[in-house]
């Protein structure tokens, strides 16, 4: 009987894990993430963006867009941006908030109007380092995803929404199942214990 019981638990723990791993984190990825340091360590964010280039977009007509930074720098602190291997100086506003402005073009970018530097089709990674209003270093890191609307797509004629690549239906139902199973098994151990006195 302990052996049937003990078989019970462990398929109703097989059954609720099922169901927790495939809950979380399956709807797509935020846009933006951060990390609050404690008093002297350093932090870290990130946010992006998606931008369309066309050969109509040229240096004197990029693409725009601004992407804030969600971690918060030190009240004024100068920051120093990384764009495709070259640095630019800026500097974060008077309540530690940092925003970028940015061009794209086929294919460079350009960063708070700096100079237009190489760039990819693809996601391309924008740094910007200063101080955090702990003395420590801050590091926002800005995502801009060029993408060229010329380029063929694999997605097919879908519906048009978004696939985040979890096929939650038969996950769920499996862990459904699990569960079921379980607690039939339970059910059964106990009426069968119960008729055996």
């Amino acid at each position: 009987m302990r052996k049937q019981i003990g078989s019970a638990v462990a398929v109703l723990v097989l059954g609720v894990s099922g169901l927790l791993i495939a809950l979380p984190g399956t709807a797509g990825a935020a846009s933006g993430s951060s990390s609050t340091g404690t008093s002297g360590t350093p932090t870290s964010c990130s946010a992006s963006a998606s931008v369309n280039v066309t050969s109509a977009n040229t240096t004197s007509n990029p693409a725009t867009g601004s992407l804030a930074a969600t971690c918060t720098f030190a009240d004024n602190a100068a920051v120093t941006i990384t764009n495709g291997g070259a640095t630019q100086p800026t500097s974060a506003d008077g309540g530690g908030g940092l925003t970028i402005t940015y061009g794209a073009t086929d294919p460079s970018i350009s960063i708070d109007g700096g100079a237009f530097e190489p760039a990819s089709y693809g996601v391309n990674t924008i740094t910007a380092t200063g101080a955090n209003a702990s003395g420590s270093t801050n590091t926002a890191t800005f995502l801009i995803d060029v993408v060229n609307p010329n380029a063929t797509s694999s997605a097919g004629s879908g519906s048009g929404l978004a696939f985040t690549g979890a096929d939650l239906a038969a996950l769920l139902a499996a862990a459904l199942a699990l569960i079921l199973m379980g607690s039939g098994v339970v059910l059964y151990t106990r009426r069968r214990a119960a008729g055996v006195k």
